[in-house]
C-alpha cells in the first residue's frame, strides 16, 4: 500500500521547488525535529561554524547566506535534514549587489545586445545575473544543434569548459532564444553532466529563456569546470540560422547543424559580427556533408556573435 507524505513532507517539497529560501529552511529543520543549536553542533562536527544568530536570522529571512563559506553551510544543511542536493541553494540565486558592485565600478556586460529579441532577452536575463556574472570564462564551447524535417531547430546540445578568473564562482547562466513565432512554453532545458538545474526563467512573450546551472563546487581562480546541457523545442518556427553570441572572449568555438530529409538546405554560409554593434555579414559558404551536417570551427574568439545561416528552397 502506498504511504502518503505527511503534511510537513508536503510543505517541504512544496518550498523546495517554489521558495523562498528561508520558508523552505524553516520548515526543513521543523520537519527534522532538530533545534538550531543541535543544527549548529552538527554543523560544527563537520568543520563549519556558524553562530546561532546567523542560522535564526536565515531561517526568519533577515538575511541570506552569500560567502563560500555560507554556501558550504547550506550544502552541509541539505545533508544534515536530509533534503536533495542544491535544492535550499538553488533558492537563493546570485549573491546580492554591494560594495563596488552597487557603486557602478564593476558593471556586467549587458544581455540583450547582440541577439534579437533584445529587449525580452535582457529582461529575462539579467533577472540572474549578479556580481560574479564575470568570474568565469570560456575556454572552449561546442553547440550541435539539430533541424528536423520542417526546417525547425528541435535541439541545441551545448558541451562546455569554463574557466574561473576570480572570485568563487558556483554557477553558469545558459540562454536560448527560439525563432519568432515559437512559444516561449515550447523550450525545455536538460542538465545533462556536471550540473545541476536552479531558477529557470522564460520571457511571458518571446521565446527566451535564461537558466542557472549549479555546480558540485565553487572554482577557485584558474579551476576548469566541464559541464553539458541540451535545450529542446517542441514546436517551433521554421530557422533560417543558429547564432551564438559570445560577450567575452573564448579559447575554442565549434558548432555543428544536422539538418534531416527530406528538406535540406540549398545554400549554407557562415555568419560574423564584430562585438555588440557590429553588423551581421555573411562570410564564406559551407558545404553540407552526405551526412546532411555542416560545421564550423574558431580560435580565439572575440566578443560578438557567430552561426550559421542557411537558405531553404
Amino acid at each position: 500500500m502506498a504511504v502518503r507524505p505527511s503534511g510537513a513532507d508536503h510543505e517541504v517539497d512544496v518550498l523546495l521547488r517554489t521558495g523562498p529560501f528561508y520558508e523552505a529552511l524553516r520548515a526543513a529543520i521543523e520537519r527534522s525535529g532538530l533545534t538550531l543549536e543541535r543544527l549548529r553542533d552538527r554543523l560544527a562536527r563537520r568543520g563549519i561554524h556558524v553562530s546561532l544568530s546567523t542560522l535564526s536570522y536565515w531561517r526568519l529571512g533577515r538575511s541570506r547566506p552569500e560567502r563560500a563559506e555560507s554556501l558550504r553551510a547550506v550544502q552541509a544543511i541539505e545533508v544534515i535534514l536530509g533534503l536533495p542536493r542544491h535544492s535550499l541553494e538553488s533558492l537563493l540565486g546570485p549573491p546580492r549587489p554591494r560594495g563596488r558592485w552597487v557603486a557602478g565600478q564593476r558593471q556586467p556586460r549587458r544581455y540583450g545586445r547582440m541577439l534579437e529579441p533584445a529587449q525580452s532577452l535582457a529582461e529575462t536575463v539579467e533577472a540572474l545575473v549578479g556580481p560574479s556574472d564575470g568570474d568565469l570564462r570560456l575556454w572552449s564551447q561546442d553547440d550541435a544543434a539539430g533541424v528536423d524535417a520542417r526546417g525547425v531547430i528541435r535541439e541545441v546540445r551545448t558541451r562546455q569548459v569554463l574557466r574561473a578568473v576570480d572570485g568563487h564562482p558556483d554557477r553558469h547562466v545558459a540562454v536560448y532564444c527560439a525563432d519568432p513565432g515559437t512559444a516561449p512554453d515550447a523550450i525545455t532545458v536538460e542538465a545533462v553532466a556536471n550540473c545541476r538545474l536552479g531558477r529557470v526563467r522564460r520571457h511571458h512573450r518571446a521565446p527566451v529563456i535564461a537558466v542557472e546551472l549549479l555546480f558540485d563546487h565553487t572554482l577557485r581562480a584558474g579551476q576548469t569546470h566541464l559541464l553539458e546541457y541540451r535545450f529542446t523545442v517542441a514546436e517551433g518556427a521554421v530557422a533560417l540560422d543558429y547564432r551564438r553570441a559570445f560577450r567575452y572572449p573564448v579559447g575554442t568555438y565549434v558548432l555543428s547543424v544536422r539538418f534531416t530529409e527530406p528538406r535540406l538546405p540549398v545554400r549554407c554560409f557562415d555568419l560574423v559580427q564584430s562585438g555588440a554593434e557590429g553588423a551581421l555579414t555573411h562570410g564564406r559558404e559551407l558545404a553540407l556533408t552526405p551526412g546532411r551536417m555542416l560545421h564550423l570551427v574558431a580560435r580565439d574568439v572575440p566578443p560578438g556573435v557567430l552561426g550559421i545561416g542557411w537558405e531553404w528552397t
